[in-house]
């Protein structure tokens, strides 16, 4: 009796678990603006569309490809800002063909609003600058900031310890407590 309540509550416990990492990133288009402007930028040709988008903590995690030919050098064009602070989780990495590939992600509560970034350019013998210039997302493709609240899961648990009987004086104790709000199901 007691094994099965373990194994009842170890598969509740899990499927909880899996709910809280399962956030799904969505697909966002966005355009590369002149700074200030709504024209499109001359780099914007640099910006692999669209933008991975996650919500995590109540905030927007936003992943982004920068791609250049192999020509223009190793990594000619480099992000050094983006909405005010250094790019997180940069990851340079060459494809077969030599072009360069920059991935980096930010994080902000509001995407409706434009992102500014800070641009660094390097084509050697030919063209060397710095460059400010604005992401504006298609806010109708944004994941919702909310937490939804988990029922699902408390059915589960319903179903899952129906049948299953308790020594008389003892509860049953959450496996898996959670410090955060529960991702969408």
């Amino acid at each position: 009796m007691t094994t099965k309540w373990l194994m009842t509550a170890g598969v509740l416990g899990l499927s909880l678990f899996g709910l809280t990492t399962g956030a799904q990133a969505k697909s966002v288009n966005y355009s590369a603006l002149k700074y200030g402007t709504n024209q499109s930028s001359i780099a914007s040709k640099y910006f692999v569309k669209p933008a991975k988008v996650v919500v995590k903590h109540k905030k927007y995690v936003v992943t982004m490809h920068l791609k250049t030919a192999k020509s223009l050098g190793k990594y000619p064009v480099q992000v050094l800002k983006v909405n005010g602070a250094k790019p997180q989780h940069v990851r340079k990495v060459r494809d077969k063909k030599g072009n360069s590939n920059i991935y980096y992600s930010f994080t902000t509560k509001n995407l409706k609003k434009k992102i500014t970034a800070k641009l660094s350019i390097n084509v050697l013998h030919v063209y060397k600058a710095t460059h400010a210039m604005s992401f504006k997302f298609k806010a109708s493709q944004l994941p919702k900031l909310k937490a939804h609240v988990i029922t699902k899961a408390v059915a589960t648990s319903t179903k899952a310890t129906k049948g299953t009987s308790l020594k008389k004086g003892r509860t049953l104790r959450p496996v898996l407590q959670l410090s955060q709000p529960l991702a969408a199901v």
